[in-house]
């Protein structure tokens, strides 16, 4: 499909027969007439011209971006009058080799001085800002240097099972204690976050209250999200007397770096870095994403959409929301509690209890939408592109995503276990399986700074869905996965996902803050799937068809699975005994240390070069891997700086 696009695009720009041009420069005066002399001054008064030419097209529309900064307050929202028409696409191309930059973010001026390196300054806004930015630089929330250990839950908030966001009835914990000698007095506890995480799993609590009550302080979870949150099982347990870092208090601003927002008096105070705050510049994002493409129905779809050459900055996102409390409850990968079951169980509610974060880019009901060589930087949302729900026939293809608190894309959703039952946040008119979608040639870096269960790229069920030529690094948990529904469950397998693809990507150094997981991963049945051509590299498992993975081709993958002092490192980690039919062949690996629990496995002709160099064969596949010669201009000459929210997770070991 790019090759195609590329050629066509060509013919409309050398020749300007083949297409329609429009005009947008952010510094252009109010009242142009999209013309290269007079453009547009706001994306949005194009996209409104479009919408009045577009019913009949018998040619592409282009609107080229001019360089510069868009600054958006709400997100962009594409719907099904502004698609392209009669086979033909609208473009949102960059112009030449201009740069422009949709912003969610405002400036934050006129810093006063406090005390020592503390400044602070107004900003005008209602909700919690749970991400800064300092001369281009991502900042941390106000926190404890050191975690600090629980002693215990405390308190039970009673769940009737009629409310929306129950699935039965029960006791949940209210809240968690920890002793007054380790906290403090939060002046605004509302703002405050709790985080923990168990073997895959991360949770970000919010705080409702503080009380003190003698030696022990009591901090009080926000409902009704607190009682999803300690409600769920296995891995997403909450472990009370472990240690949790507490942060988003002023009085925890004591490190340069560290900022916090106080909504009440719409103080932002920043602790200095050694910044000049009389010149520095300060980003606050505040736009809740920046794009959002959705259609009313499966039958009712934006169609042929292509964004290229654009930059996407500084969205926001306050995690996700249940009646007005909110926190992280996540569990596995993408997937969010968004329910309350009592014994925490998500098979029996066919995963319908599960939800997905907001992407920057959110695609629903959608066909024909291309995102190709743009750049993702410094966002916050849960993701940088969630085609989340009916997304049939498109790409994302060429980008450079770096510096994001969630995943790059993501793909699907864990309800469509059935597509159309109509029991989970989609009705039967508008839920539809995301099929035919191309990820490649994406470069990865920095990515699930915050949101760190989330892989560099999660899909669900889906089907005919291409994952390859993409270069992943330096992820705290896994680099791409397929699938959802465990052997184990009870459930009958899925129908859904088939026709799947993880091939010719290079990724590693995973799993620098979780374990569990592998750097690629699949869960389910997917038949006709294949894992082909990928080098990978530093990880404790490398290629891991988890519980009731089936009908897997796993070939020609460069395995180079050596990390000093660790032994317990496996290539191929196939789990249990309902993980069945899969093929393993010609793989070349360092070490050839599996685990097969499966049945029905064939292994066989696995080349490994544990005292030896790779050889000719594998050299080839490692040198094929990644990201292909037509996007080589994304990747950079030197590799990106390790940003880190977490220093105690992210030491610079070989793990």
């Amino acid at each position: 499909m790019k090759k195609v696009i590329s050629i066509f695009l060509f013919g409309a720009i050398a020749f300007n027969t083949f297409a329609i041009e429009y005009h947008v420069s952010p510094t252009a005066h109010k009242n142009g007439n999209g013309t290269l002399s007079s453009p547009f001054n706001t994306i949005q008064v194009a996209k409104q011209k479009v919408a009045r030419v577009n019913k009949n097209m018998s040619e592409d529309i282009i609107v080229y971006l001019h360089g510069g900064t868009y600054n958006l307050e709400a997100p962009l929202v594409f719907k099904e009058k502004d698609s392209g028409t009669n086979g033909h696409t609208i473009i949102y191309k960059a112009y030449q080799n201009e740069t422009p930059l949709i912003s969610g973010g405002i400036k934050v001026q006129n810093w006063e001085h406090v005390s020592g390196n503390i400044y602070k300054a107004q900003l005008n806004r209602d909700a919690k800002l749970r991400t800064l930015f300092v001369n281009g630089k991502r900042k941390r929330m106000a926190g404890t240097e050191v975690p600090v250990k629980g002693i215990g839950k405390w308190g039970e908030y009673e769940v009737k099972g009629t409310e929306s966001w129950a699935y039965d009835s029960g006791t949940a914990i209210d809240g968690i204690m920890f002793r007054t000698a380790d906290v403090r007095s939060y002046r605004n506890p509302e703002d405050v976050e709790l985080v923990q995480n168990n073997v895959w799993t991360e949770k970000i609590l919010c705080i409702r209250e503080a009380q003190q009550v003698g030696d022990t302080t009591i901090l009080k979870l926000q409902q009704p999200y607190g009682a999803i949150a300690t409600s769920m099982a296995w891995a997403g347990k909450i472990k009370y007397h472990k240690e949790f870092v507490i942060r988003n208090a002023y009085e925890l601003l004591d490190r340069p770096g560290e900022f916090y927002f106080d909504k009440q008096k719409k103080e932002l105070y920043y602790y200095s870095d050694g910044e000049d705050m009389t010149t520095v510049e300060v980003m606050a994002p505040a736009a809740d994403g920046l794009i959002v493409i959705e259609g009313t129905s499966t039958t009712s779809r934006v169609e042929n959409l292509q964004f290229e050459g654009i930059s996407f900055s500084y969205d926001h996102w306050q995690l996700m929301d249940i009646e007005g409390s909110h926190a992280f409850a996540g569990v596995q990968s993408t997937g969010m509690a968004i329910q309350y079951v009592s014994d925490g169980n998500w098979h029996p509610t066919e995963y319908n209890c599960v939800g997905v974060p907001r992407g920057t880019i959110q695609v629903a009901n959608a066909e024909n939408i291309s995102l190709v060589s743009n750049r993702f930087e410094r966002l916050s949302s849960g993701m940088a592109i969630n085609m989340v729900n009916d997304v049939k026939n498109s790409v994302v293809t060429g980008n450079f995503f770096h510096d994001l608190l969630g995943n790059s894309i993501n793909i699907g959703h864990p309800q469509h276990y059935k597509i159309g039952d109509g029991q989970g946040v989609y009705s039967p008119e508008v839920e539809g399986l995301c099929e035919n979608i191309g990820v490649t040639n994406n470069y990865i870096r920095n990515v699930s700074l915050d949101f760190r269960q989330l892989e560099g790229i999660t899909a669900f069920f889906v089907a005919d869905v291409k994952i390859d030529h993409n270069d992943i690094a330096g992820m705290p948990y896994g680099a791409i996965t397929i699938g959802w529904w465990w052997g184990n469950s009870g459930l009958p397998p899925s129908k859904v996902a088939k026709n799947n693809s993880m091939s010719f990507n290079k990724a590693g150094k995973t799993h620098l803050a979780l374990k569990d997981g592998g750097i690629i991963y699949a869960l389910g049945e997917q038949p006709n799937s294949v894992m082909e051509g990928n080098y990978l590299y530093k990880g404790r498992r490398c290629i891991y068809p988890d519980d009731g993975s089936a009908y897997w081709t796993i070939k020609r993958n460069v395995v180079d699975n050596r990390i000093p002092k660790i032994k317990s490192i496996f290539w191929l980690h196939i789990w249990r005994d309902n993980c069945h039919d899969n093929v393993v062949q010609d793989n070349y690996v360092k070490s050839n240390n599996i685990k097969d629990n499966g049945k029905n496995t064939i292994i066989e002709n696995t080349h490994h070069f544990m005292t030896s160099d790779f050889s000719i064969e594998a050299k080839n596949i490692m040198k094929a891997a990644g990201i292909q010669d037509e996007y080589k201009n994304i990747v950079p000459q030197k590799e990106p700086i390790k940003i880190s929210l977490y220093p105690e997770d992210f030491k610079d070991t070989d793990h």
